[in-house]
């Protein structure tokens, strides 16, 4: 039996083919993800004096994210623990014990007088700018409820392997942003009508995916074998949460020290207009981390997917040099994002470096899907926390350097942070596999 186990261990369950055709469906429901964002962007840019209307969107946008963390994580549990009718339940349970840990600070920012002077204080922003971000975080409130079931619905999914699905539901997503951005053009101005748009969108989506996975759930169990105990998920998902938060607050922090340059509307401004060029281009990388950890099933695995991760880095850093060329670079900032003259030369040396932040990314994602898949998620926790120190040294070297361009210091800040993360992950990695005797064991 043990020799049976070890021969089936060594064999592949995935071949790079394969790799490839569960993956490109994410590519595209990446960029369809991603680029609602960017519509966005590009949408408030075109109103009148779109400076405070992006600053003000940008912040509540990575608050939001940060502060929903710990939701947003639930998916990654729900891959791993995900087998029947029951546990589908207890994870959605689940998920709402993880939106308890924030709800309160979410209501204390949203609600209350302290909001504005978070915003002003924290990000240096005028009291207008701060009072559009807090109405805005309000209203993202929405979108948690309908976090819960798409995260539910896109792990089944993907379980499934079923990823043309999940990249359906981001172009219903999509066609539903448009919907809305019509209606509400011309009706208002101000960073709240990005918000209304971005909620509606997903909570569209969210009703697909609930409908397109009901099909795969009706086909569980309704219970095989021993339920998760929720400390068994919170022992999983603490990692992740932490990871999530990392991921989502790292903007967050970068847009931070950015609210403390000598123009700080104009530095976040130029950030956010360029992390959502990232997130449509990049976008894909961040969705490696899901399915290297659903691929990979044993060691060999590990082998097929780390070659398939290669393809990945090197397509993703030949696309981003293709800003190199003004032409090609001129008609992505001036054209489709719609800035000015002096906010296009503003965001253009950072845009030079995402070449490089391909590659960091494409590696942490790769290490931090081995460990999901193996259960081993307590060094995702120490790598996470690393990251934020490491955006918080950049930001304190961005301060020193006073006129520092807050774009460059954002790129900067990511790709020193993923790159202290792969070299973290990577070292828990090698231990595993040559002290320990490999991931899986």
């Amino acid at each position: 039996m043990t020799s049976e186990s070890e021969h089936e261990n060594q064999r592949p369950t995935v071949t790079i083919k394969e790799s490839y055709r569960f993956f490109t469906p994410l590519i595209f429901m990446a960029e369809l993800h991603m680029l609602s964002h960017a519509i966005i962007s590009a949408f408030l840019a075109r109103m009148p004096n779109p400076e405070p209307i992006l600053a003000a969107y940008s912040i509540a946008f990575y608050l939001h994210a940060t502060l929903g963390s710990p939701v947003w994580a639930c998916q990654f549990v729900a891959i791993s623990f995900l087998k029947d009718r029951a546990s589908t339940i207890r994870l959605l349970i689940f998920s709402s014990q993880t939106f308890l840990l924030v709800a309160w600070f979410w209501a204390l920012i949203g609600l209350t007088p302290v909001g504005i002077t978070f915003f002003v204080e924290v990000f240096g922003t005028s009291t207008d700018v701060a009072k559009e971000a807090q109405l805005c975080i309000l209203i993202s409130t929405l979108i948690v409820p309908c976090v819960f079931f798409r995260s539910i619905a896109y792990a089944l999914l993907m379980l499934n392997r079923r990823t043309t699905l999940v990249t359906l539901g981001t172009l219903i997503r999509l066609f539903g942003l448009f919907a809305i951005l019509f209606v509400l053009q011309g009706q208002t101005t101000g960073a709240t009508v990005g918000m209304i748009a971005l909620t509606g969108c997903i909570a569209i989506e969210s009703v697909y995916a609930t409908l397109a996975a009901l099909k795969y759930y009706l086909q569980l169990p309704s219970k095989k074998g021993v339920l998760p105990r929720y400390s068994e998920l919170w022992r999983f998902g603490w990692p992740v949460i932490i990871m999530q938060t990392a991921e989502s607050g790292i903007a967050f922090t970068i847009s931070f020290f950015l609210g403390r340059l000598p123009q700080p509307e104009l530095a976040i401004a130029a950030f956010g207009v360029l992390d959502a060029m990232i997130r449509v281009l990049l976008g894909p990388l961040r969705n490696l981390t899901q399915a290297v950890q659903t691929l990979t099933k044993n060691e060999a695995d590990t082998k097929v997917i780390g070659t398939f991760t290669i393809h990945l880095g090197i397509i993703f850093s030949v696309i981003m040099l293709m800003f190199h060329i003004d032409i090609v670079r001129n008609y992505a900032l001036k054209d489709i994002m719609g800035l000015s003259s002096s906010l296009a030369s503003y965001v253009t040396p950072a845009l030079l470096l995402t070449p490089i932040l391909a590659l960091s990314m494409t590696t942490a994602a790769f290490t931090r899907g081995q460990l999901l898949a193996s259960r081993k998620t307590t060094a995702i926790a120490l790598a996470s926390v690393i990251r934020i120190v490491s955006v918080c040294l950049v930001g304190v070297g961005a301060l020193i350097f006073y006129n520092a361009n807050g774009a460059v210091v954002g790129i900067l800040a990511l790709i020193i942070a993923f790159s202290s993360e792969t070299i973290i992950l990577g070292g828990r990695v090698i231990y595993a596999v040559k002290v320990k005797g490999g991931l899986f064991n």
